[in-house]
């Protein structure tokens, strides 16, 4: 029998604080993503004889060296290369490991691919403003052009990925309903004649949420959140390849013709809608990254129990008085906005104080553009002629 290996004791002592704290982060990142791995793990075949976490550790290995981080500051458009080479090679190996869950386990793939990237690109972010905390919020905003352009590519990437795999899988053989049957779940077709109140409080209502998450996750596991960003990209192209290849089967309609119209007609909310995940969670990344010292991570476990605590007890109190509707979603994001600020007090050192002052605006920022994004949608699915006859030929195919 083999004696088990037993790892030396170190002394942390005499590590410094804001090395362990980084250490402690970069571990919860990757527990975040292992526990949301495991479960899938279950899942697949026992006859298989590789082990999925393996698998994307090599290639991610692979690629880093293909593709380093400093590439991709210097060539923006290289990240959306890697994005489809990444999207591909998760798909490909959910599928190939995980058949019955590959939709969801393909972006779990995905966004395990992209954590290293990720991690270094908000920590230069974070150094930069660090550097700049004396500057105007406009000024500190241009510093995060190049982390802001990399996010983008990598989004448009896995968008257009899922796009084009959802739309050519009919004709493979493959039932885009299997392949991606978690994202294709999400469908659900609106329009009408009028702008509806009703369909944007929806919109509002639902993606606030989303948009809330891509913050915290990004706040409490740094670059955790890439999982809900690659997400919506990939709900969002496999939905619009989905009801182009539906909309293709009733007579008059062509597949190619109608996903042009959809690219087309959906692509200003696309972008303003998209753009705010990402903003969400480049500002919710930077300020974990700047919690450097082992008190303020302390304090913010600290403050994230009491918080989640209060937060839940006045929602449902808000909730029992107003009931659901606009004023209860305004309500929840002044909520939400308020104790946020309330997390400035973790911070001891003013130059820290200024890194989070800064993209506590961008998180406000990312909110407006959210809405606005919520009000052109809401315009576009009751006014675009054009994507109306689309979405209601895709309904009809479908049943």
């Amino acid at each position: 029998m083999g004696s088990a290996v037993v790892s030396p004791a170190y002394d942390t002592s005499i590590v410094p604080p804001v090395i362990r704290s980084r250490v402690l982060r970069n571990a919860i990142s990757v527990r975040f993503m292992s526990r949301l791995l495991n479960p899938l793990r279950l899942l697949a075949r026992e006859d298989k004889g590789l082990n999925g976490v393996q698998v994307s550790f090599c290639v991610d290995m692979v690629f880093e060296h293909l593709f380093p981080e400093s590439l991709l500051e210097r060539k923006h458009w290289t990240a959306f290369v890697l994005a489809v080479i990444y999207s591909t090679l998760g798909i490909i190996i959910a599928r190939l490991l995980f058949p019955a869950n590959s939709g969801i386990v393909s972006v779990v793939f995905v966004s395990i691919f992209l954590i290293p990237y990720f991690s270094t690109i908000l920590k230069e972010d974070e150094e930069r403003e660090l550097v700049a905390k004396k500057l105007s919020f406009w000024k500190m905003f241009k510093l995060n052009t190049d982390a802001i352009k990399i996010y983008f590519f990598i989004f448009i990437g896995i968008y257009l990925t899922y796009m084009l795999y959802s739309f050519i899988a009919p004709a493979l053989g493959y039932d885009i309903g299997r392949v991606f049957r978690e994202q294709v779940s999400l469908e659900g077709v609106r329009g009408g004649a009028d702008f509806s109140a009703a369909t944007f409080l929806g919109i509002v209502g639902n993606n606030w949420w989303v948009l809330l998450a891509c913050f915290l996750v990004a706040l409490v596991a740094g670059d955790g959140a890439i999982f809900f960003v690659a997400w919506n990209a990939s709900a969002w192209g496999t939905i619009f390849g989905y009801r182009a290849i539906m909309a293709g089967t009733v007579d008059g309609y062509t597949a190619l013709g109608s996903l042009a119209i959809i690219i087309l007609t959906t692509l200003p909310h696309f972008l303003l809608e998209g753009g705010a995940y990402l903003l969400a969670a480049i500002a919710g990344g930077v300020i974990s990254d700047e919690m450097d010292k082992m008190d303020e991570v302390r304090s913010f476990a600290i403050f994230l129990v009491v918080a989640a605590g209060l937060y839940a007890l006045l929602y449902a109190m808000l909730y029992a008085v107003m009931g659901p509707g606009f004023s209860l979603t305004i309500a929840a994001m002044l909520l939400a906005l308020g104790m946020l600020w309330a997390l400035r007090f973790v911070f001891d050192d003013p130059d820290d104080g200024a890194v989070f002052h800064y993209n506590y605006l961008l998180f406000v920022a990312a909110i407006g553009i959210f809405i606005v994004g919520a009000v052109v949608e809401t315009y576009v699915l009751y006014n675009a002629t054009g994507l109306q006859h689309v979405y209601f030929a895709a309904q009809i195919a479908g049943g």
